[in-house]
């Protein structure tokens, strides 16, 4: 109910605003995983995005450019400020747990280079940013909780400590196959491969994804393999009123993890705790992820909606899978 109320109000706004993703585009998403009636590990996200109106790349740009080897390509420029929380299990323990996911919080910008072409998106990015208390993962959860019904977070005094930590990145779609259907819709195989180095995380992932819908040259690369952020606007091209479903799975190798390998000086100084190593969490490096979702807009505004679910971060985990929702509204002007 709250989606239909959601798309209708976005729908309605159209006529406000101008043609298509050919001009800029403003984005809010919002994962949580209430969707699944649970508080923990990725519990939530939230990222406010800008992407710029399409541009002719030049100097160092145009290097990167899709324009350089693919014939014509969109390129654009984007900014996200981006805040995420993570929590272990058991909210409610006012002690830290064994073999569960430490409370970590980070709040990040990050700077986005993006270049399409209906037979490959690629998007490069870097992101600077902060965990622990700077993060105020912990006030706006202590906040959040304190204005519903949630359970009240008892630990974040033995949160991942204050680090500035970023990564850089690459992300590409390659496009495998499209055909059109009988009735005039198309269906498209693409695979997703992403590389990513930093203090914050490091890793490599490749996978599949299948989307069905209208016109999917236009909008290669919008639809992210993803737990965190699965759903990208500015990564849509030139069209007008279009709509899709898109499911797909990749596996990853992650080499480090700042929110669960950072260091934690409320564990670690605490004289309480006479053996602090009991509470390390050791990062699984052998990782899944699998996205579910569809997107509707027109030449003005837009939503997505989607669902993701993954195997642990971390060894020894209390479960074997964590699932999250997202919800991304965005508009065109």
């Amino acid at each position: 109910m709250k989606a239909n109320v959601a798309l209708f109000v976005v729908l309605s706004l159209a006529p406000f605003f101008s043609q298509g993703s050919e001009h800029s585009t403003f984005s809010v998403t919002f994962d949580n995983d209430g969707l699944y009636s649970t508080d923990r590990d990725y519990t939530s996200g939230l990222f406010l995005t800008y992407t710029s109106r399409p541009f002719v790349s030049k100097g160092l740009l145009k290097t990167l450019s899709l324009s350089n080897w693919k014939g014509s390509s969109i390129d654009k420029l984007e900014f996200t400020l981006g805040h995420k929380i993570y929590t272990p299990e058991d909210l409610e323990a006012n002690f830290p747990l064994v073999n569960d996911r430490p409370y970590a919080g980070y709040l990040h910008a990050e700077f986005n280079y993006i270049s399409l072409h209906p037979q490959q998106a690629q998007r490069i990015n870097v992101t600077i940013g902060t965990t622990g208390e700077h993060s105020f993962a912990d006030a706006s959860q202590d906040f959040v909780h304190k204005v519903t019904p949630a359970k009240k977070p008892d630990g974040w005094e033995y949160q991942i400590d204050n680090a500035i930590v970023g990564s850089v990145g690459y992300l590409a779609h390659f496009n495998l196959n499209r055909t059109q259907d009988s009735n005039n819709l198309e269906w498209e195989l693409s695979n997703v491969s992403e590389a990513n180095i930093g203090n914050f995380r490091s890793d490599v992932s490749t996978g599949f994804m299948v989307r069905w819908g209208s016109h999917l040259s236009d909008n290669l690369g919008a639809g992210n393999i993803d737990s965190e952020h699965p759903f990208r606007a500015g990564m849509l091209g030139f069209s007008e009123s279009e709509w899709f479903f898109y499911t797909g799975v990749k596996g990853r190798y992650r080499f480090n993890d700042a929110t669960i390998e950072g260091d934690r000086s409320g564990i670690e100084d605490n004289p309480n705790i006479p053996d602090p190593s009991i509470y390390d969490v050791e990062l699984e490096n052998i990782q899944a992820v699998g996205v579910a979702g569809f997107v509707i807009y027109n030449q003005g505004v837009g939503i997505a909606l989607s669902t993701t679910i993954k195997t642990p971060d971390f060894k020894n985990a209390p479960r074997i899978a964590y699932g999250t929702g997202s919800l991304s509204l965005f508009a065109f002007f």
